[in-house]
């Protein structure tokens, strides 16, 4: 696919009669990129029905005026974003669709919303405030897995070799270095082997969309290679749009049988050595609380806790370990500054002023904390907010990007949306760096959200983290913390959450 491939924009006319205009735009492109029809069908149905919605929705009746669709072609997949300047619209007053209820079929409120969601792999709503709101569809190309690309024999291989012995330490040769892009396979089948196909980051199986996110720069891939030429284990720096100098290590797994050849270490090491070289701020990293192995791996490489992310995963299979109960996974984020910013400011609400000071110590940075009048903090524009989904693991996300005077509402609607669509966690992300912070946490703290931690980033773009559990309950001795600090923040947090145990 050519990645030079530039965007499309169409202006269309707020009525019903220009779907078929915007429909065939967006399928002609899916077309020359090479989806399948299968999936071109559910691009064209995802996109009639976020168009009708605007139409429907947006504008008052009469009203005459035109919406932006754009269709970006990327190395991985298309967006489609559709922006429109019309009614501010609350998708909580939409009802959940019961897809099991035959007779609502094609009559159904919340039919739109329900068939978006199933067509496409992410769907992103940003309400802009006065410059309206945007909608963004995403649908991957790359729609292979590693289970469609190896034989049935190397399947059946790796499920063996999951189950080997440890070869004897220092027994294999092997070198480090960046990962090949004809060497994205082995990397998904040594992911397979080593994890089946239960790995939280699901990329990781597909290995065209692997090699394409090394090519575009979204992962820097590190492996280590035995002299055979085996892929023996992988790491990866995820390069992510929210903070491209504060990217996540991540896809981290070794082959069974090579498990305790140091091959971890070394590529690690050397994957940190070009982050630094890169002048990143810094890098942080998932711990899972299922167990604490991985957190005591990381934390060698001097990274330490900032924040525990309750009910963020589906419940996975590790091997060797069985808790018998089905449970939601929970993660500690780890965090280690390679260039740590001069001049910190942030604003944080006074009710955790002290831990959230403890929280940046304990990662060696003393920020300037900055105590203001609530009252001086007067907003009369429209709020900036970015809701995303992750349907794999049934978590929301509500980014405040911009405070206004609705805030509260804005915040309260969406939380109601999520709630209602069954997401099982959704997190709140509020700048530490905008005075607004301070006043508005407690008030959606009022709205059964509570303490989850820091994210540190680049350039002020640090982050607390609210989260709220829809009819989840936490039991916090099920979530395994390995440092001190770790413990101690844990317990901070199951002192804040309104429905612990």
């Amino acid at each position: 696919m050519n990645n030079a491939r530039p965007k499309i924009k169409l202006i269309l006319p707020n009525k019903l009669d220009y779907i078929p205009l915007g429909q065939s735009i967006v399928r002609e492109m899916a077309v020359i990129m090479g989806y399948k029809k299968s999936e071109i069908l559910k691009i064209e149905l995802a996109t009639e029905e976020a168009i009708s919605n605007i139409i429907e929705h947006s504008f008052a009746p009469g009203e005459e005026t035109s919406f932006d669709l754009i269709i970006e072609p990327n190395s991985n997949g298309i967006k489609i974003y559709l922006k429109d300047k019309g009614i501010p619209f609350d998708p909580s007053e939409i009802p959940k669709y019961n897809p099991e209820n035959h007779k609502e079929v094609m009559a159904a409120k919340g039919l739109g919303s329900f068939l978006i969601k199933e067509f496409v792999d992410e769907l992103t709503y940003l309400n802009l405030g006065k410059e309206g709101k945007e909608i963004i569809l995403f649908k991957y190309l790359n729609n292979k897995s590693i289970l469609d690309v190896i034989s049935e024999s190397d399947i059946k291989k790796a499920k063996k070799e999951r189950q080997e012995a440890r070869l004897p330490k220092g027994s294999v040769k092997y070198s480090v270095r960046k990962m090949h892009q004809d060497e994205a396979v082995d990397v998904s089948k040594c992911a397979y082997t080593t994890y089946g196909y239960t790995y939280v980051h699901e990329d990781i199986y597909f290995p065209e969309r692997v090699r394409e996110m090394n090519n575009n720069g979204e992962l820097v891939s590190y492996v280590s290679v035995a002299e055979n030429g085996e892929i023996m284990g992988h790491v990866a720096l995820e390069i992510e749009e929210r903070d491209i100098g504060m990217p996540q290590l991540g896809m981290a797994f070794v082959n069974p049988k090579y498990q305790g050849q140091g091959c971890m270490k070394v590529q690690s090491e050397l994957m940190i050595d070009d982050a630094k070289n890169q002048k990143l701020c810094g890098i942080y990293a998932r711990g899972i609380t299922t167990h604490p192995y991985s957190q005591r791996v990381i934390g060698k490489f001097g990274f330490n806790d900032t924040a525990i992310f309750l009910s963020s995963g589906v419940e996975r299979d590790y091997k060797g370990i069985s808790e018998g109960d089905s449970k939601r996974e929970s993660v500690v984020i780890i965090v280690r500054y390679l260039h740590p910013p001069k001049n910190l400011i942030i604003y944080p609400p006074k009710n955790h002023k002290n831990i959230i000071k403890r929280i940046y110590n304990n990662i060696g940075l003393e920020p300037n904390i900055k105590d203001i009048s609530l009252q001086e903090i007067i907003l009369n524009h429209e709020s900036v907010i970015k809701i995303t989904t992750d349907n794999v693991n049934f978590v929301g996300f509500i980014n405040v990007i911009e405070y206004g005077k609705d805030i509260v509402e804005k915040v309260n609607s969406s939380l109601k949306e999520l709630c209602n669509q069954r997401y099982e966690t959704i997190y709140l992300k509020l700048k530490l760096c905008d005075l607004s912070t301070s006043k508005y946490s407690p008030e959606f703290e009022k709205m059964n959200f509570f303490f989850a931690g820091i994210m540190p980033g680049s350039e002020n773009k640090d982050e607390l983290i609210l989260q709220y559990l829809n009819n989840y309950i936490i039991d916090y001795d099920k979530v395994m913390i390995n440092s001190e600090f770790g413990n101690e923040l844990k317990e901070y947090i199951k002192s804040k959450d309104p429905y612990k145990k």
